[in-house]
């Protein structure tokens, strides 16, 4: 269905006709795209050598400056000497005096340490103070392998590599006794993670990376882009040399390197780039080519959005509203803000809709209408005849002197004709409604006498409260009573039961009455179902019609033929079961 729809929608159609506008123009595209290949490798091989070259470059310099201020603040500081050279001459210092030393030292390193972004931590070792001065710690234990590490050090490189970083390293010498073993050594550590930062803008391409190598060939940082892979980096830490500018081939794919070297440093960075990546770019025109296709699927992009905004959904809009009233669903209103052509097609839908509602509503009103006329109709219709008879019992009840049945039978009619005439409501609680039904059915047995018996159940309790049709009951019992045993002799029966199941409640009436013939019944069971015209039983069909119409087609009255002989009439009322009510 879905593919009938696509296939014969407007929108499909306008989408086919503009791609088969843009198919030749990015065709055009594609051509010169070809002959735009073919740019110069040099240009940007020379731009990543200069590159390598600042950041060696602006390294070294920081280098410098550090070593200058490591001079001017802390190899003449005289506090450092005191502490370092003659720890015995502190003594007349009190600790805190000592404390505030050591402060201002700590001061001093932490400015060193704050004045270079490449600088992690700043530390003096003192062997004979048995303390590390930091800059980001408090005095600590003596880093004593550390310290044996740095001794073998060279004072005319400037940049020791330890550990995968690079330091400087500063040694104070005790010239007259000891040469070897320094009274303090100042270290700088430089930050690997600064030094990462700083190579990480000239990864300017994918499957790309750069390698730190020091004077001694061993690897101890490198720079890589996410998607690199790790072959290549194995093969670059298993090659021992390298030229200017060479090619490695890793599995099957051809790398180019570029190599700077700073002396000073005793450090070499290498850079290798992907040769495909690297051509890219270099290809001005596939920059262009993806500029070109990028607006194109944006052109058709934003067509597509307009058609499908101004066209496509407006239009879907009304087909969704005709079928929702197709099934019966008039609460449809159609918005549309836009000034177009579809604001009139709305506009005179939603007039329609309500045209419609305001037609189906005057026919509701009518059938209700219709409805409470055939009530007050039957209601009518049961109080002379029923008022006839209770005159009729009455008069025989004075004239034999039954004083005692008369005074109850008064009472129980008074009650019946109080609940005829209390209230106009249509509805009321079930409770009622069978008390109601008890009253008339208790007014007939007297009437009756030993002629008919009746059997009248308790109704259940949690079916009290539900809200059913007024005089729904009630008129089956007289109609067994009329029609089924007014003309029995004796031996007359009548029941009043309740039968419960899961969604619905079934009041019974039947009688073992023996007049009733099976065309008869045939014909009332036929008036119930819209396939006669009504005849006399016109109060039996009003109950039927009204209890449809409080509870659609669940809620019904059914007639057929009792086990006794007689009429078996059920009214069935619906039961919500997850509030417990009634269904409307």
């Amino acid at each position: 269905m879905f593919r009938v729809l696509w296939r014969n929608s407007i929108f499909s159609k306008l989408l086919l006709i503009f791609l088969l506008i843009l198919i030749p123009l990015f065709s055009l595209g594609i051509v010169l795209y070809n002959w735009g290949i073919g740019a110069v490798k040099t240009q940007l091989s020379g731009t990543i050598r200069v590159s390598l070259e600042s950041v060696l470059d602006n390294f070294d310099q920081d280098v410098q400056r550090t070593q200058a201020l490591l001079f001017e603040m802390l190899m003449g500081d005289e506090e450092l000497a005191m502490l370092s050279l003659f720890p015995q001459s502190t003594a007349q210092y009190s600790e805190y005096e000592k404390f505030q030393m050591i402060g201002r030292l700590k001061k001093q390193l932490l400015a060193l340490k704050n004045s270079n972004r490449y600088i992690s931590d700043v530390r003096i070792h003192i062997p004979l103070l048995g303390r590390t001065l930091s800059s980001s710690a408090w005095p600590e234990n003596f880093r004593q392998q550390e310290y044996d590490a740095f001794l073998g050090h060279d004072d005319r490189s400037r940049m020791f590599y330890f550990d995968n970083r690079p330091y400087v390293v500063l040694k104070a010498l005790n010239r007259q006794t000891d040469n070897i073993r320094p009274y303090f050594m100042i270290v700088v550590e430089f930050s690997e993670k600064e030094l990462r930062d700083s190579l990480l803008p000239l990864l300017q391409y994918k499957n790309s990376g750069i390698f730190l190598r020091d004077s001694a060939s061993h690897f101890f940082l490198s720079a890589k882009s996410s998607d690199i892979d790790s072959t290549v980096e194995e093969t670059l830490r298993n090659q021992k040399s390298f030229l200017d500018e060479s090619d490695i081939y890793v599995a099957g794919s051809e790398y180019q390197t570029f190599q700077v070297r700073s002396s000073s440093l005793g450090l070499e960075a290498i850079q290798y780039v992907r040769n495909s990546e690297l051509i890219k770019t270099i290809q001005i025109y596939h920059i262009w080519i993806w500029c070109y296709s990028i607006v194109g699927i944006l052109i058709l992009f934003l067509f597509s959005l307009y058609a499908y905004r101004y066209i496509h959904q407006p239009l879907v809009k009304m087909v969704r509203s005709f079928s929702r009233i197709e099934n019966g669903d008039f609460d449809v209103f159609i918005k549309h803000h836009r000034k177009d052509e579809f604001q009139y097609l709305f506009t005179q839908f939603n007039d329609m809709v309500k045209n419609l509602n305001t037609l189906i509503d005057q026919s509701y009103r009518q059938k209700l209408l219709v409805q409470n006329a055939e009530l007050k109709q039957l209601q009518s219709q049961i109080n002379p005849h029923f008022l006839y008879n209770s005159l009729f019992i009455l008069n025989t009840m004075t004239r034999t002197g039954d004083y005692d049945n008369l005074e109850y039978f008064t009472i129980q009619l008074g009650e019946y004709f109080r609940f005829m005439t209390k209230s106009n409501r249509n509805e009321i609680p079930l409770s009622e409604e069978i008390r109601h039904a008890r009253t008339y059915a208790d007014i007939q047995s007297l009437r009756f006498g030993n002629r008919i018996k009746v059997e009248f159940d308790e109704l259940p309790p949690d079916y009290a409260h539900i809200s059913v049709p007024r005089l729904i009951v009630q008129p089956v019992i007289e109609n067994a009573f009329i029609h089924g045993l007014e003309e029995m002799p004796d031996k007359g029966w009548i029941s009043i039961t309740f039968e419960e199941s899961d969604d619905r409640l079934a009041i019974v009436v039947e009688d073992n009455g023996q007049s009733l013939l099976d065309q008869q019944l045939l014909g009332v069971q036929a008036m119930l179902a819209g396939e006669a015209e009504p005849a006399e039983e016109v109060g039996l069909l009003n109950i039927h019609r009204r209890l449809q119409l409080k509870f659609g087609q669940r809620g019904e009255l059914t007639l057929s033929r009792s086990p006794h002989g007689g009429l078996k009439a059920v009214i069935l009322i619906p039961i919500d079961t997850t509030t417990g009510g009634t269904e409307s």
